[in-house]
């Protein structure tokens, strides 16, 4: 682990260098041609990527294309450095705008309308596109966020992603105190955003994702139920332009929609999994596929491997 830590070290150092002299474009060109030769050099990650991608998108997308869009993914997963290095140089006030940063209306207006009656909100993402710049982005839009996340095991990296991610605003939630905060910031009638794209063992709700079967913790379900919030799924999507973006809300949910429901909880569930389909579907490679999103049972059953388990950060 120190090993792996002193070059994930190195190599940060050495694209800033890139960032610093060389620029966006060529900032991420370094960063995916890096990226290409260790997918390549890493065949178990390629089987499992593939075998997950094919098997989430069989007759979604031509079989032909799951190798590209599957190295591509990996190639998205690694931007996420060159993502953050920019917006430490770029993203300011006055200029998130320029770079895409903008919550599209109605939805901005919503959630800005939530805030001021405070309204509990829940703002679910996945690991998809730009997903770390998910804080910044909605600080500068005016929304207070607090957001959870799972500490990296790097603490240098850890702390300088932190810094980034908070510097419109957005309070820091570690995972290991969300049970904790999370319902004191919905009980005020605050924001929170969450990863919502996780397998679950043990009593979540049955679901499926991307007609794969799958375990869906209750969590988001029953604080939505318990504190009477609004339900908002988004994902932040690259652009073909250097460091641009969009962002894409895939729906808001209302209490008033699920109140009636048999089981609010299931309802809340399947309707935020099904919103997060529609984002991952639109750009296929910008979706992390290399990650266990059914669980590692399933990933070794589709890849035919049995792999330590790899976590994401």
């Amino acid at each position: 682990m120190r090993v792996l830590i002193w070059l994930s070290d190195g190599y940060r150092r050495i694209l800033a260098i890139f960032v610093a002299l060389a620029g966006p474009r060529n900032a991420y060109r370094f960063a995916e041609r890096l990226a290409r030769i260790l997918y390549r050099s890493l065949p178990f990650v390629q089987s499992r990527t593939e075998a997950q991608c094919r098997a989430a998108l069989d007759g979604v997308v031509p079989p032909a294309d799951i190798p590209r869009l599957a190295e591509q993914s990996f190639v998205h997963r690694q931007w996420n450095l060159t993502d953050l290095m920019l917006a430490d140089r770029l993203l300011h006030p006055n200029t998130y705008a320029r770079y895409g940063g903008q919550i599209p209306q109605p939805y901005l207006d919503m959630l800005l309308e939530a805030q001021g009656r405070r309204q509990p909100v829940i703002l679910l993402t996945a690991y998809y596109g730009a997903y770390d710049l998910l804080p910044v982005f909605a600080g500068y839009n005016g929304i207070a966020l607090a957001t959870v996340y799972r500490p990296h095991r790097n603490p240098r990296f850890d702390a300088y992603r932190n810094r980034i991610r908070a510097r419109a605003g957005c309070e820091l939630i570690p995972i290991q105190r969300a049970l904790e905060r999370v319902p004191q910031v919905l009980e005020t009638g605050g924001t929170v955003a969450l990863l919502a794209d996780h397998h679950t063992e043990g009593h979540g709700v049955p679901s499926t994702f991307l007609g794969l079967p799958t375990n869906t913790s209750r969590l988001v379900g029953l604080l939505a139920d318990r504190f009477g919030a609004v339900v908002a799924v988004a994902g932040i999507r690259r652009t073909g332009r250097p460091f641009h973006f969009e962002i894409e809300v895939a729906g808001l949910l209302t209490p008033q929609e699920w109140r009636s429901a048999e089981d609010p909880v299931v309802y809340i569930t399947h309707w935020y999994l099904q919103a997060i389909e529609r984002i991952v579907r639109a750009e296929p490679a910008q979706y992390l596929w290399s990650y266990a999103r059914w669980g590692e049972e399933t990933a070794g059953q589709l890849s035919g491997t049995s792999l330590p388990q790899w976590r994401t950060q």
